[in-house]
């Protein structure tokens, strides 16, 4: 093979690898941070899954239940074990964003399935809804869009909404 072939196939690699570093980023702001001013309000969310196999020990006596609390998605981090568990296939989530906004997409990251050794990714969220409300006290919002992640393809997906101004948002999983 003639060099510049070879060059021309390398750029072309590299070019590629390039898009796709793009693709996964998100070039938007993320009003949905607890550091960004966001919070979930708890009376509107569904419960924490609690657990008996796991305890929290003082002095090594077991005191409560161990619990992961729904704020851990206000949280860039997606690390293994680093999620919000609900009890049941279904929940919902209500977040209060700092700020009115026009939400344009919203995007939901779950682990890689690379990261697991095959059936553990099954329990990130898979079909979601989301509605966006400007007052804390609608009982449904307005419909923004229905989704369904798909984990195996992409551990990080945007999915375009309807427009709208909004102080919170709620994400419903199916």
């Amino acid at each position: 093979m003639a060099p510049t072939v070879i060059l021309g196939a390398v750029h072309e690699i590299i070019n590629q690898a390039l898009e796709k570093l793009e693709e996964m980023q998100v070039l938007m702001p993320d009003y949905a941070l607890k550091s960004a001013g966001a919070a979930v309000i708890q009376s509107r969310t569904s419960p924490s899954l609690q657990t008996a196999k796991a305890k929290v020990f003082w002095y090594s006596l077991p005191v409560m239940d161990y619990m992961r609390f729904p704020e851990l998605i206000l949280e860039p981090d997606n690390h293994p074990g680093n999620c919000w568990p609900f009890p049941g296939s279904q929940g919902h989530v209500f977040i209060k964003l700092s700020v009115l906004v026009i939400p344009r997409a919203v995007t939901t990251a779950h682990v890689s399935g690379t990261a697991f050794h095959g059936e553990s990714i099954s329990g990130a969220p898979k079909d979601f809804a989301v509605y966006g409300s400007k007052e804390e006290h609608e009982e449904q919002g307005t419909f923004l869009g229905q989704f369904t992640f798909l984990a195996m393809r992409n551990p990080s997906q945007t999915f375009q909404l309807k427009c709208l101004e909004v102080p919170q948002l709620k994400l419903e999983s199916a």
